[in-house]
């Protein structure tokens, strides 16, 4: 199926602000955690709810299971690494609120949607060293994967705008080196002209209107359904 990659001036990208986080196996006991990992982290006793819940979110975004059993309660890291592991880069905090001795915060992923609120009681922030204070996590809208296709395109679209910070987001460095060698400028004359799996990786080839070299983009699918950046990872042109 031909396709064409319209308004490649304008992305259809969604507008991630900074992620908030910073890019297995079951989670740890958390009582194991406060012994072998917490006292040895930054107390967090006079760290606030959102930050905590903050800290938790990257850790979980990261994969560092011992971390976010310091910041969870057991139930609430496995609810966390059940959904996903490592958590992923695109969780953005989107709203606050409290409710009897609970501040509730909530987090939207910028690249699979849906949405996590976790609950941090603040009086667990003043005992027990601040740790496990996060005692809930609830998902709704439960994250979706972009799938490969629609990655590559949004790409293609920030190669041929010149827009090196989305470029760079999308694909690995060594992939966008690959772009900026393509002789052809990236603009809005690249074409979808079909697709194709193979070992784990969707291969999306594209034609360039005005030159019709080919562009294809290799994208990984087990780095996409955990949420990773830069899952496109390889470049041919021809």
């Amino acid at each position: 199926m031909i396709r064409k990659i319209m308004g490649l001036g304008a992305t259809t990208a969604l507008a991630v602000t900074g992620p908030l986080v910073l890019t297995g196996a079951a989670p740890a006991n958390a009582s194991a955690a406060t012994a072998t990992t917490c006292n040895r982290m930054a107390p967090v006793t006079n760290v606030s709810a959102v930050a905590y819940a903050d800290r938790l979110v990257r850790a979980w975004g990261s994969g560092n299971t011992a971390a976010a059993n310091c910041y969870a309660s057991t139930s609430t890291s496995r609810a966390l690494f059940g959904q996903a592991s490592p958590g992923g880069i695109h969780w953005r905090r989107t709203g606050v609120e409290g409710a009897a001795g609970t501040i509730y915060v909530t987090y939207h992923d910028d690249a699979r949607g849906g949405n996590l609120t976790v609950g941090v009681r603040n009086v667990g922030l003043r005992s027990a060293g601040g740790w496990h204070a996060a005692y809930t996590a609830r998902f709704s809208n439960e994250p979706k994967a972009w799938n490969a296709v629609q990655w590559s395109d949004n790409l293609v679209r920030a190669w041929g705008r010149g827009d090196a910070k989305w470029t760079a987001y999308y694909a690995t460095p060594a992939a966008v080196r690959e772009l900026q060698r393509v002789p052809a400028t990236g603009g809005a004359h690249w074409t979808r002209t079909g697709s194709e799996g193979a070992a784990g990786t969707t291969y999306v080839t594209y034609r360039n209107d005005v030159t019709r070299h080919t562009l294809v983009i290799g994208v990984s699918n087990v780095g996409l359904s955990q949420g990773d950046a830069h899952a496109a990872y390889t470049v041919r042109y021809h």
